[in-house]
């Protein structure tokens, strides 16, 4: 497993910071923006399944909801609530 943190990038006024995840099953990507606005998303690789879900953090317990759902989506395979799932174009289902 590699995890890959990004420096603060200004990004056109509003800033974003991110991490990705790579392991042999999984590609994920968290960016957390200044204005408290996040995203999750993944990739399964077994099956190029993508499972994304966004997020509006107003303190430490929203980003530790986005955590979890996480673990839970790599761990257990639970398909956080509001989630987008999709398969990547031209990958059968």
């Amino acid at each position: 497993m590699r995890w890959h943190t990004r420096s603060v990038e200004p990004n056109h006024g509003k800033p974003v910071v991110s991490t990705e995840l790579e392991s042999s099953a999984w590609l994920a990507e968290i960016m957390i923006w200044g204005t408290g606005e996040a995203e999750l998303a993944t990739v399964r690789l077994a099956d190029d399944r993508v499972v994304n879900k966004h997020y509006e953090l107003a303190g430490r317990s929203d980003l530790e909801a986005l955590l979890n759902d996480l673990i839970d989506l790599l761990v257990d395979d639970r398909i956080p609530a509001a989630a987008v799932v999709a398969q990547w174009p031209g990958t059968p289902a």
